[in-house]
Formats: C-alpha cells, structure tokens, sequence
C-alpha cells in the first residue's frame, strides 16, 4: 500500500468535531482521479473493473476538505471495500489521532482489488471519516464489476498450398467476455521447433498470410480486453507450404477430329486446361474446350473452309502460377468425302472405307420401311453406328438402308439398299390393297363393335382360311378357318392386345390367295 502525503497540516488544533453547513459528506470525503496502475483513466461514473479470477490495481487521490476552515477534531481516513451489505475489507487507513484537520488534506492511495473480493461480481470501494468519539462519515462510493473471461477466442483455417499460389485467410469469429472491448495481435512459428514471434501490422479479427516461403508455418491469435489485464490465446492452426516442381509434358494429337492430350506431371498436381483455335492472323484466338481432351468443332472448318488457308489448334495447361503450351495441330480446309458405298451380303451390309475429309470417319447406318406406294411407314431410325451392319431381317414391308458418313463438317450419303417384303406380303405390296379376285368378297369394319366383317358374296359354299399377320405379330395368326355358306359374314373381333397400328391380311381359298389388303387399327 503505497500512501503520499501532498497537502502537509500547517495547523493542529484540538477542537470538537462539528458539521459544515452547506456541505456535503461527499464533498467532505472524497476518491477521485481514478486510473488503474497501467495509466488507464478510470471515468466518473463507472465502475472499476476487474476480470474474474483477477487483480487490478488502482490508484486514486483520497481527500478530507473542510474549505470553511472549520476546526475538526482528528480521527481516521480510511478506503473500504463493501462485498455485500454485511461485510467488507479495509485497504487504507490513515490516521490522523487528535489533531485537528483544517483545509484540505488529500493523499494518493494504490489499493489492489481481487475479483475474490467480490463473489456476486459486483460491489463498491467507498471512503470514510471517524472522527474521534463520533460516529463515521461516508464519503465518495466507486462501484466494481467483475468482468468474465474472454472465451470463444479460436481460428480455422489449416491449409496446404504451393509456393507462390495465395494463402487463404485465417478466420475466426469475435470473442465474448471481457468487457466487450478486444485488441488483436497475430503470432506465427516456423517449423515446429521455432519460437512464436509477432506479426507486425496483424491486428484484425483474421489474417490473411503473404510472401509466404516453403515451410510449415502455424499461426495463432492473441485476444486482449479490459486494458490489457485480460489475454486469451486461440489454437493453432497451420499452413503447410509445398515447393513446385517445373510443370512438364503437355503434348497433343489428333485423330480425326478428336484432339487427345497427355496428362501433365510436375506443377501443383492440379491441372486446368485450355484449348485454342487460331483462324484469323492478328486475332484472338478461339477457346474450344477445358478439359484434358478436345474435339474440334464444325465451326473450326466451316471457317477454315471459306477463309482458304490453315488453322491452328494447340493446349494450354496452367498449374498454379506455372502454365506451359503444347505442340501445334495444323488445321487445313477438309476434303469431300468419296468411297462412300455399300453392298448386301446375306443378312449383312458391307460398307467401304471413305476418303476424304479429315481422314477420320464416323458412321450412321438409316433404316426405314415403306408401303408399296412409297409411304415411309414410322419415319427414319437409326440402327447402327460401325462401317459395316449385320442385323438385316425381312420384314412384311419393303425395308430401305443407307449410311451417312461424318468427317469435320462434311457429311456423305451412300447408295440406297432395298430388302424386299416376305413373299406373304408381296401380293399386299404390290396391289395396293385393290381385290386380287371378283367382287365375292368384301372386307370393311364393324361400325358397332372393334371388329372387322368379312362378307362373303358367294353363290355356294367354300372352304376359306382368313389370316391376319403383321411385324408386331412375327407369326401369321388364323382368325377364321372353315367353310362359308353363300353371302355369310364372318366377324374378326380385334384382340384387346393387339397393339395400334397397321396389320395386313390374307384369304386362302383352295390354296389360293383371293384376296388380300391391311387394317388399321386405331
């Protein structure tokens, strides 16, 4: 306890006590000019801090004024901690004995002040007189607050990068506790055996790391509150610093119009790709692709093709701050393609090797069915994707294949071969569904009923066989067979299974065909 006398009692006198009008105890007795220890002002009006589990000291100027010059008889000045309404602790005691106090008297007083002191978290000094044979009088009160820890002080931001692409920030919330104030500071250790050294200018919530060399380096944050009397140290987190290695091995080829590229070594192991056409002189180049692999679009001929000179495709692989350019590819304008013809062999179609285009082909064998007036039955479908197609079958329809050949951006046609209906069907194909008899029979639907009449306008009777066939069926089914009595009907009702679309049809009598013709059903 260190106590100062500023203002020496020039005179002592004996005398009794007595109150000063118009004079408060207050201002009689007094604490002012609070700071703590470290230089800190504390203000009027608010309270002492102090962090729990802590100690501050304060210092203060502690007076007894009596401006009237009114004698006082001497008793003892004294600074007391009030806990709670029943108990308290004396840090200053200054006693005067019997001589008498005129003017003013102050003394500066350094008191330490424990957060045990306080176990509700808050409480008061305040300063008291007692004189001799009266009772005390209280002077000046300054509350106390104990201010909790700071917690919720931690960062996130482990990372590995190589050297020379840019460290990701180190971040971390805002702390609590404390008394809401907070000061930052960033510290840093390289390797694991170096010595934790500050980081001059790093004073925010987080830190972003530069010029950062290969090495493992951990970062940690210093939180600070309450003047400085409270400090909370976060984890560490570390950023691992690779050296790079010269990136290598960025070749392309072509076939065709698919452009291959190698996988790269060296660099961060971390690739990203770009693919550029150059088809106009002093112009930017084009951007086809990013991926390992490229394929050159018809774009590419179609302007290589009018403007009547090469282009020129190559790779550009970047890795980190690294980036390396490949080989060139020589884009020349694309050749029609010839050769393009095809043959029946048995149940396959032999196609030839083209010539032309790039020198690279693609293939698209085309089938389609017709009716025997050139009606394409269900539109073109495509079946094969090879130079050559073996799955040829005979159908009840006359069938039609041709293949189209891709190379850049021309396309080619081939010749057209026919498969011929089963022989079944010919008949059907080539009549158009016209009668191939007299007028003895009729076919037309049943207007009532999902069913088909076959009338008979014979003069006696026959023994007929009614057959209904189609692709969807793959086998003939026999709907009627047996003998008609002259102008019977003989109804057909359509089977809920049979699916919509064309079915044909044929009636035998004595081994001839006699008529023939198709149904829809819809």
């Amino acid at each position: 306890m260190k106590i100062k006398l500023l203002l020496s009692i020039a005179v002592l006198f004996f005398v009794g006590l007595f109150a000063i009008p118009g004079y408060s105890q207050t201002q009689m007795i007094s604490i002012s000019n609070l700071k703590y220890t470290n230089g800190a002002a504390i203000p009027n009006g608010t309270s002492i801090k102090i962090a729990e589990g802590g100690t501050v000291y304060v210092t203060f100027d502690l007076s007894i004024n009596n401006p009237q010059m009114a004698l006082i008889k001497g008793g003892t000045l004294s600074v007391y901690s009030k806990l709670n309404s029943n108990s308290n602790i004396q840090h200053v005691s200054i006693n005067f004995g019997q001589n008498a106090i005129t003017g003013t008297v102050t003394r500066q007083c350094t008191i330490d002040l424990r957060s045990t002191h306080f176990p509700t978290g808050t409480g008061s000094i305040y300063a008291q007189f007692s004189p001799i044979n009266n009772s005390p009088i209280l002077g000046t009160s300054v509350p106390v607050k104990v201010v909790p820890l700071i917690t919720s002080n931690y960062i996130l931001g482990n990372q590995t990068v190589y050297e020379g692409d840019p460290v990701g920030s180190i971040n971390g919330p805002v702390p609590n506790g404390g008394d809401g104030l907070y000061t930052y500071s960033w510290q840093q250790r390289i390797g694991s055996g170096g010595s934790w050294t500050t980081i001059s200018g790093a004073t925010g919530v987080t830190y972003k790391p530069v010029n950062v060399s290969a090495s493992t380096i951990s970062y940690r944050r210093i939180v600070t509150s309450l003047f400085g009397t409270l400090t909370s140290t976060s984890n560490e987190i570390t950023v691992t610093i690779l050296p790079i290695t010269p990136l290598l091995n960025n070749t392309i080829s072509r076939s065709g119009s698919e452009l291959q590229g190698s996988l790269p070594t060296g660099g961060t192991g971390t690739y990203v790709y770009y693919w550029y056409a150059y088809v106009l002189q002093d112009e930017d180049p084009w951007l086809l692709g990013q991926s390992i692999n490229c394929t050159i679009p018809n774009s590419v001929y179609n302007f290589v093709d009018s403007m009547g000179y090469n282009g020129y495709i190559n790779r550009v692989v970047v890795s980190g701050k690294q980036q390396v350019v490949s080989n060139t590819i020589t884009i020349t304008p694309s050749q029609e393609i010839t050769n393009n013809t095809i043959t029946l062999s048995g149940n396959s179609i032999l196609g030839s090797l083209p010539s032309g285009g790039t020198g690279n082909f693609t293939y698209e064998y085309n089938v389609y069915n017709e009716f025997a007036d050139g009606e394409i039955v269900d539109g073109v479908s495509v079946v094969g994707f090879n130079q050559n197609y073996d799955s040829v079958v005979q159908g009840y329809l006359t069938t039609k294949f041709y293949r189209k050949v891709y190379s850049g951006n021309k396309v080619s046609y081939s010749n057209t071969i026919t498969i011929l209906p089963k022989v079944s069907f010919a008949k059907t194909a080539s009549t158009n569904n016209e009668e191939t008899a007299s007028g003895d029979l009729t076919v037309y639907p049943n207007p009532t009923t999902e069913s088909v009449n076959f009338s008979t306008n014979f003069s006696t009777n026959k023994e007929i066989d009614i057959v209904v066939y189609s692709d969807k069926l793959g086998n003939e089914k026999s709907v009627f067979k047996g003998t008609v009595t002259p102008n019977q009907v003989v109804n057909w009702n359509i089977p809920a299974s049979y699916q919509k679309g064309i079915y044909f049809y044929k009636i035998l009598s004595g081994n001839k065909e006699v008529k023939t013709g198709k149904i829809i059903v819809q």
